[in-house]
């Protein structure tokens, strides 16, 4: 069978940007679901897999620009961050149009960092442009690689959430009951009757009635498990009553559920598994 011909550039640059505004539409109506999760844009070949991968793992909106057309493009979509592999590949010069950078990977993250979006940037070790020389482009953070997953993890959300706002309330609320769920798929191995009670009152049907956790809060587990692993500081999930959900023991004014990751012993609660926290806020 002959080989096809390479892809001429050009068609890569449209495809990008078609694929861009195919994501931006299935993430809008994710975000109807999901209000909580952050959208980042990567800037990257595609090519590289491994950290979309792990980032979509860890539960972000994630688009992909391989080119300077497609990542400008992507700024529509209004990311919250934007990681820049300083190591783009070689294209054709673009044609002249307003807003496009023209001037390699430099001019690139100028224009990013320029439109009020934090830029983390990857790059390699002694490669020029140096760290400095990208913070002074408007780099918000600057990673050499290699990078461990972890450490990258941990960085995006330093930059998502820079200075976590005091609350008046002190620390977070202390959980008063608890379950033991399976991070694969959710299900709930046990669980305490208060646990199942106020389950039963927040959240609707089919995930109450299996003793499963419905799909944005098994979102909130898989990042939470990831940023533990991570060495990250512990965040919580809030939930509002679900319009389907029956009214519980609080009646109509009943406030809203905390979720929170307790540490636990494995060989206790099983490979696999963690001990998560429950408690009603105001």
């Amino acid at each position: 069978m002959p080989t096809p011909p390479p892809a001429d550039p050009s068609e890569l640059r449209h495809d990008v940007r078609r694929d861009v505004g195919q994501d931006v539409d299935l993430a809008s109506r994710r975000d109807a679901r999901h209000p909580a999760r952050a959208r980042l844009l990567l800037v990257q070949a595609l090519s590289v897999q491994p950290l979309a991968a792990v980032l979509e793992e860890a539960g972000y909106e994630l688009l992909r620009a391989a080119d300077p057309v497609a990542a400008v493009d992507g700024l529509a979509a209004g990311p919250a961050l934007v990681l820049m592999d300083m190591a783009l590949p070689e294209l054709p010069e673009l044609p002249d149009s307003p807003g496009l950078p023209g001037g390699g990977p430099v001019a690139l993250l100028r224009r990013l960092a320029g439109a009020g979006v934090p830029v983390l940037t990857l790059s390699r070790p002694h490669a020029s442009p140096l760290p400095d020389e990208l913070r002074a482009a408007g780099a918000a953070e600057c990673l050499v690689k290699p990078v461990r997953m972890s450490d990258l993890l941990a960085r995006v959300e330093s930059l998502l959430r820079p200075v976590p706002a005091a609350s008046p309330a002190g620390p977070p609320p202390a959980p008063t009951t608890g379950m033991t769920v399976r991070e694969r798929d959710g299900h709930c191995s046990w669980q305490t009757p208060q646990a199942r009670a106020l389950m039963a009152a927040y959240v609707a049907p089919p995930w109450s009635d299996h003793a499963r956790l419905p799909p944005e809060v098994l979102a909130w587990l898989h990042r939470e498990a990831l940023r533990r692993r991570a060495g990250a500081p512990s965040s919580t999930l809030t939930i509002a009553p679900s319009a389907r959900a029956p009214v519980g023991p609080a009646g109509p004014a009943r406030r809203r559920l905390c979720f929170t990751l307790m540490p636990a012993d494995a060989s206790v609660v099983g490979e696999g598994h963690w001990l998560v926290g429950l408690c009603e806020v105001d």
